[in-house]
């Protein structure tokens, strides 16, 4: 066990004992990041949430006019905090609020969000914008783009396959994560699974495809939250749980596919059935 980070005069504790940043801390903060170009500044993530541990970086984004470039992450650390800083624009956020995919981790986030600084409404304008926010008018999107992820891996399952008939173990094992990672994102999308964080990503599309699921089953083994008698921890064995991850989304899914994306699906189970 590591031992615990230092502790600094920046941050108490709330009643639950989740570390706190002292008012002074993200004053001064907002002081040393505020320029011209800043429209408005907020504190994102655990600490905003007020459930931060000690290992929490602070997440910051500062607004920038919507020409501004580039809009790149910067990380510095002040006081032991890891300091993230994101750049972004009210542009750039409504146009992730019309991507389905975006939109299922941004709501969240700047719903959640605290604002530090405000200069021109800007802020308020967001915390509008994601207020207004309404899933239904993306939700026939989602469901189509859940159906390309699903056709789209069919390819990333012959990749598998060859690897695995080749016994490229790192093909095999690169295969198996973006098999996963489809899996768990076209779901995401068709149970409108809105993201609170990403530590609790995994954990919140498993309980809305369902806890006692097959799927929810193959998930946890993959990720090794939950084992098994059978051998999960080989790269081709993690392969095979990756090809029945894939089949159960497939099932589940396959009410919302339109003809062409069946007619590939169909044809990459057969193969799937075949091999495993």
């Amino acid at each position: 066990m590591q031992n615990a980070p230092p502790g600094n005069q920046s941050q108490g504790q709330d009643q639950a004992g989740h570390p706190l940043l002292s008012h002074t801390f993200l004053q001064a903060l907002v002081a040393e990041l505020d320029a011209d170009q800043i429209r408005g500044i907020i504190l994102g993530g655990s600490y905003a949430r007020e459930d931060a541990t000690p290992y929490s970086d602070v997440d910051l984004a500062c607004f920038v006019p919507d020409s501004f470039r580039p809009l790149r992450k910067r990380f510095l650390y002040r006081e032991g905090h890891l300091i993230s800083i994101a750049l972004k624009t009210l542009a750039g956020v409504q146009q992730q609020l019309r991507d389905p995919y975006q939109a299922l981790w941004i709501v969240p986030s700047f719903q959640q969000a605290r604002v530090l600084l405000d200069k021109d409404g800007s802020m308020r304008q967001l915390k509008q914008l994601v207020e207004a926010f309404a899933w239904e008018p993306l939700r026939t999107e989602a469901i189509e783009v859940a159906g390309s992820l699903l056709t789209g891996d069919a390819e990333v399952i012959h990749k598998l396959l060859g690897n695995s008939w080749k016994e490229n173990l790192s093909g095999v094992a690169y295969a198996t994560t973006r098999l996963f990672d489809g899996a768990t994102m076209a779901m995401a999308l068709s149970s409108a699974v809105f993201i609170t964080t990403d530590s609790r990503y995994y954990q919140e599309v498993e309980a809305a495809v369902g806890l006692d699921t097959a799927w929810t089953h193959y998930h946890r083994l993959l990720t090794g939250t939950t084992t098994s008698a059978e051998d999960t921890c080989s790269v081709q064995a993690r392969g095979k749980l990756a090809l029945q991850l894939y089949r159960e989304t497939a099932q589940l899914l396959w009410p919302t596919l339109n003809e062409e994306c069946r007619s590939v699906v169909e044809q990459v189970l057969t193969m799937i059935q075949q091999a495993v």
